[in-house]
Formats: C-alpha cells, sequence, structure tokens
C-alpha cells in the first residue's frame, strides 16, 4: 500500500506516480479508435467465418474489405456525427445518479447503436441494391450490424470512462475530502 494520504494521483498497489484525467478530446479519439479496430476485427471475423465451403478469400482481402465498410459503411461516420451528442453526454453525467462505468458503457451502446442505424440508412448504396425507405435501411442496419454495434458503442463508452473520467471523478473526490 502507498503511504500518506491517497489523493487518487497514486497506485493503490504499487505506489508509483498515475498520470491524470486525459483530455476529453483525445479520450474521445483513443476511445473511437478502441471501438474501430473492435468493429474491423468482428467484420474480419465474419468475412473469414461466413464464406462458403470451399472457398477461401486472403487475409489482405478480409482486412481490406473490413476496413473499407467501416470506413464508407457506416461506423466511422457514426462516430464522427456522435461527437456533439457526446458532448452533452459527459454534461450530462454529472446530473445522473449512476456509476460512470454503467452511464457511459450505456449511453455509448445505445448511441452508437441509433447513429450507426442513421448513418447507414443514409449512405449511398450500389446501384444493384434496390431503393429502400429510411426506416427500412435503418432496421436492415439493425438487423445486420446491430450486435457489432452494441458491443463497439459499449466498449467505446468504457473507454472513454476509463480514459477521461474516472480519474477525473477519483481526483475531484480526493479533493473535496470525501
Amino acid at each position: 500500500m502507498t503511504n500518506g494520504l491517497n489523493d487518487g494521483t497514486r497506485s493503490p498497489i504499487v505506489g508509483f506516480p498515475m498520470p491524470g484525467p486525459m483530455n476529453p478530446i483525445l479520450g474521445y479519439l483513443f476511445s473511437a479508435t478502441v471501438a474501430t479496430a473492435f468493429y474491423i476485427i468482428w467484420l474480419f471475423a465474419v468475412i473469414a467465418y461466413d464464406t462458403a465451403p470451399g472457398q477461401t478469400t486472403s487475409l489482405q482481402f478480409r482486412l481490406g474489405f473490413a476496413v473499407f465498410f467501416s470506413i464508407f459503411g457506416n461506423f466511422v461516420p457514426a462516430l464522427g456525427l456522435m461527437i456533439a451528442p457526446w458532448l452533452l453526454v459527459v454534461r450530462g453525467y454529472r446530473w445522473v445518479q449512476l456509476p460512470g462505468w454503467i452511464y457511459f458503457s450505456a449511453v455509448g451502446a445505445v448511441s452508437t447503436v441509433v447513429v450507426g442505424c442513421v448513418t447507414s440508412s443514409l449512405a449511398p448504396k450500389p446501384l444493384f441494391i434496390e431503393d429502400q425507405t429510411f426506416l427500412e435501411g435503418a432496421i436492415i442496419a439493425a438487423e445486420r450490424q446491430g450486435v457489432c454495434m452494441l458491443l463497439a458503442g459499449l466498449l467505446f463508452g468504457l473507454t472513454y470512462w476509463i480514459l477521461s473520467e474516472r480519474r477525473r471523478t477519483i481526483a475531484i473526490s480526493a479533493g473535496a475530502g470525501l
């Protein structure tokens, strides 16, 4: 254990100084990167699993397709559109009586699914895909990518909380003498 007052800046196990809270913008960018990496890995695994028996796809094709689909499909644009609402989420955390890991994980998951389905529905479609209404496109996106977007959003919110808000909460409570 550490000697002296634990003001939230020392590791309770080892006793060395820990960095403070990350800048919220950097926390958002790093969390978006982690969630995008999860999304790409998920798509990579789905492509590998869904190939027909006897057919193989190369590692480069699967990875390239997953990266292309995440950028031009809906996930990266969804995270780009979530910047402004996420500022409201962070400000709203001060008034919510939930633990941070639950709040940020839940809001990250729900907002990623909602914004991801909206951007997927609005994204341009190839000519061989039949016309669909906005609601039909959002429902198709939720059916095909809903679980992946939900888990990536949960990871996004949890990562943001760990990097940007958890250390801030510890430092505030230690400074207030709580």
